[in-house]
């Protein structure tokens, strides 16, 4: 028998101070079984509806309430497709706001403040740590390429801890 568990790190999902993985995994995995092997999200949700579903309480079903999340989610999409293509530069076109997280949750700090604050490099730096730390765990078969991974992961570490130093000093 497989053993599901949560991934490490907070779970968003609705209900989550009483979802059982073990519970979801099997449910997530008897769909994808059903459809041979492919395991969709929109298959997911039409199985979720039927509020006998192990999945069923882990989604919002008050229409009103989920639009409102869906723009929420719409409004971050359109957020991340803005880029900044610097006149006269050979560079690529950058992306114009970055997601922080804060305290006060996430928010997106355009480029420029960000590279005016310490702080807010401090707080990017160990998100690209997170992050790379992340694809580490999730490619761990990728032997070679998680050397490297693992090595850009250091090297934000180590400017993250300059950043920290110099902005206490």
């Amino acid at each position: 028998m497989v053993k599901y568990v949560f991934k490490d790190g907070p779970i968003t999902i609705r209900g989550a101070k009483d979802a059982d993985p073990q519970l979801i995994g099997e449910a997530l995995a008897s769909l994808s079984d059903a459809a041979g092997g492919e395991l969709t999200p929109s298959a997911v949700v039409e199985s979720a509806r039927e509020p006998e579903s192990p999945l069923h309480g882990h989604f919002d079903w008050n229409d009103a309430e989920a639009a409102e999340k869906w723009r929420v989610e719409q409004a971050r999409t359109l957020i991340r497709c803005i880029r900044v293509d610097e006149v006269g530069s050979n560079q690529e076109p950058a992306p114009a706001f970055i997601s922080i997280s804060d305290t006060g949750g996430v928010s997106y700090r355009s480029v420029a403040e960000v590279r005016s604050s310490s702080d807010l490099q401090g707080k990017l730096l160990a998100a690209a740590e997170r992050d790379l730390q992340a694809f580490t765990v999730r490619y761990r078969m990728l032997k070679d390429i998680c050397a490297i991974v693992e090595t850009a992961r250091k090297v934000a570490s180590s400017k993250r801890v300059k950043n920290e130093t110099r902005a206490a000093a």
